[in-house]
């Protein structure tokens, strides 16, 4: 699982780098309705998504985050009838207000004094090692430029990842010297601390709905494949 904050383990690093390259040369996933939502006519084909996700005329509520934009949500397709049914009313406000939330702790916590700190550390074990990225981003940056100028070509895939593996191999021990995982863990705990009380009860408002939800979910039983 990637993290938020970019931290790399050893065995990841060595084994998947950053993950950049690995991903390149995947496909997306097949839809599984796809032959289905094809078979119909133009037409029809447009009244199902609608009427599965919501017509882009049909009733919407509007969902205001702090500094975000607006959250549109159908209120009227099968998908949000369904899930207000079996998480409540008030599950799409909660929801994206504590995405919101989660949102801006992640990007609160690398401004800390604790996490800057390790940051210049870890810049300088970079350095040490003879790496010319000052910034945690900066590595990034530089192999998916690579990536975008190699396109298919697999030797300069190859190339690529080699490189990827090496900087990311490098990275993560100076992430270990530099204690950037702790320091990270500190800083989210206080920032999450220093939040209004009146986000931080959302995260209980959704704890309980989604509790609500597993145990209507349960009673409901496996859904009955016709």
């Amino acid at each position: 699982m990637t993290s938020r904050y970019g931290l790399l383990t050893r065995s990841r690093a060595a084994q998947d780098g950053y993950g950049l390259t690995a991903e390149r040369p995947r496909k997306p996933p097949a839809d599984p309705n796809a032959r289905r939502v094809s078979a119909p006519a133009e037409r029809d084909r447009r009244a199902w998504e609608g009427a599965l996700k919501g017509a882009a005329d049909g009733p919407r509520e509007e969902i205001e985050l702090p500094d975000e934009p607006t959250v549109s949500v159908a209120t009227g397709s099968c998908v949000s009838v369904a899930r207000r049914a079996l998480y409540g009313a008030s599950w799409d406000r909660i929801h994206y207000s504590v995405q919101s939330l989660r949102n801006s702790v992640v990007t609160d916590t690398p401004d800390h004094s604790l996490v800057k700190s390790a940051e210049r550390k870890r810049a300088a074990c970079m350095r040490d090692g003879g790496s010319p990225y000052a910034h945690r981003e900066d590595p990034l940056k530089a192999l998916r430029k690579r990536l975008d100028a190699a396109g298919s070509d697999r030797e300069a895939l190859r190339a690529t990842g080699r490189e990827e593996l090496r900087t990311a191999g490098q990275d993560a021990v100076c992430q270990v010297e530099a204690g950037l995982a702790e320091h990270i863990a500190r800083a989210q705990e206080k920032v999450e601390k220093a939040l209004p009380s009146a986000r931080t009860a959302l995260v209980e408002d959704f704890l309980a709905l989604r509790g609500t939800a597993l145990k209507r979910a349960e009673a409901r039983g496996p859904a009955t494949r016709q």
